[in-house]
């Protein structure tokens, strides 16, 4: 009798985001794979999650932790290349390297007066486009549809088809995450 097992990864990308009596905004992220989210707050980018590919550097120092540092140029483990995901619970049982930690990100500040949006996205989208260029769309997609109330909605369609024209080979799904100016 032979056994084969498929492994595959599940990754996750999730952003709280609260308000304080004042109606200020507050985001903060949590991510596990290679799905990830960024944010802009009055046009400045910021990260709000890390990368778990083996190939990462911050992977490859969490593996060497473990005590079983990846070759030079390895970038798959047991096939995958994530080393942190939901699932497969009998590789992280066999293997120390892989792990369900999720990165947790700092919280993020967001005044009432502040122009802000966050995106998130898979790894299709994240393999074609990095994350100032998908900035960069967003932003002149907003311009675009000033006033649209289907803005979100046209903006996050740009993304994908954009990652589409650039041939992803992955999944892509994207969330756009939009502010709502004070009045």
């Amino acid at each position: 009798m032979i056994f084969v097992r498929n492994f595959q990864g599940c990754t996750a990308t999730i952003l709280l985001i609260w308000f304080d009596q004042h109606k200020d905004y507050f985001a903060q992220c949590a991510n596990l794979g290679d799905s990830a989210c960024v944010m802009s707050v009055d046009g400045k980018m910021i990260e709000m999650t890390e990368d778990h590919r083996v190939a990462s550097a911050t992977e490859r120092a969490r593996i060497a932790r473990t005590g079983q540092a990846l070759r030079a140029g390895e970038v798959r483990i047991n096939g995958l290349n994530l080393a942190r995901m939901f699932g497969d619970k009998f590789l992280k049982e066999q293997d120390p390297r892989f792990s369900s930690e999720p990165y947790v990100s700092q919280t993020v500040h967001i005044t009432k007066a502040c122009t802000a949006f966050a995106v998130i996205a898979s790894d299709g989208l994240w393999d074609v486009i990095s994350t100032k260029r998908a900035v960069q769309l967003i932003v002149e997609g907003r311009e675009r549809n000033s006033g649209d109330s289907a803005s979100a909605h046209k903006v996050a369609n740009r993304l994908l088809s954009e990652a589409r024209n650039l041939r992803t080979k992955d999944n892509t799904s994207v969330l756009l995450v939009l502010t709502v100016p004070a009045s």
